[in-house]
């Protein structure tokens, strides 16, 4: 279980929780709970389904690398015949700026200095070509879990009208998973959580986010969010922390 300090409206105190087994009643003027592994009704919430595609890194690699559709195999090697490499990335303000370019292109919500808050239990990962960053990946880690989640990812892709890097820039998208995993398994994580899945969405966009989730394999599973039930603390949870 992670506990993130935030503030309401810059004045009142606020627990992100991630991860936990049961929502604490007494907390729900406080506190808003992030896949909570409990399903059940508890007084001063309101408790939404949340599904996740997740994968076992604890198994060997070949066993999970099993479990990638055909295609996506084919875009890794590919990508790195195209040359692109992976590393870590320790400046959070580069990620927070390469983050809100790509936003800005998408119509989403930018990042602030509220990412920071999680800052102690943030790794970020990045894909290179020709020595320019063009995918970017920040995971929330839970050590006590050995969990390790998927926050945001984000590209060039939009950015650019060249067709050759936009598929470069896909590949590396693929790539950057793998390379993740195993880099993950290495420091002794064992769930890879894809941050995410639109269970039963008609929309055509989040469709395709699902359909790129599904091409790693992995396991559909049902957490919950609860959020205050109080019309302002649900309106301010809903509105910041939708991840």
């Amino acid at each position: 279980m992670i506990t993130i300090k935030s503030t309401a409206f810059h004045l009142m105190p606020v627990n992100v929780i991630w991860f936990a087994n049961k929502p604490k009643k007494w907390n729900f003027l406080l506190s808003y709970y992030k896949q909570s592994a409990f399903s059940g009704i508890v007084p001063g919430y309101y408790r939404e389904p949340f599904f996740t595609k997740i994968i076992n890194i604890a198994d060997p690699k070949e066993t999970f690398e099993q479990g990638f559709d055909q295609n996506t195999t084919y875009e890794i090697r590919r990508a790195i015949k195209d040359g692109v490499i992976t590393e870590t990335e320790t400046d959070i303000q580069h990620f927070i700026d390469f983050y809100n370019a790509f936003a800005i292109t998408k119509h989403l919500p930018k990042l602030n200095k509220d990412f920071y808050r999680y800052q102690d239990r943030i790794i970020i990962t990045k894909a290179i070509y020709n020595n320019q960053d063009i995918v970017m990946h920040s995971y929330l880690k839970d050590d006590s879990l050995k969990r390790i989640r998927l926050l945001q990812s984000a590209s060039l892709f939009r950015n650019e009208t060249d067709t050759q890097l936009r598929a470069i820039i896909g590949r590396a998208n693929r790539l950057l998973h793998f390379k993740d995993m195993c880099f993950f398994k290495e420091q002794s994580f064992e769930i890879y959580d894809l941050g995410g899945y639109a269970q039963g969405t008609s929309d055509k966009a989040l469709a395709r986010i699902n359909q790129f989730k599904d091409s790693f394999g992995g396991e559909l599973i049902k957490e919950s969010d609860y959020l205050p039930i109080s019309a302002l603390g649900l309106r301010f949870f809903t509105k910041l922390f939708k991840v």
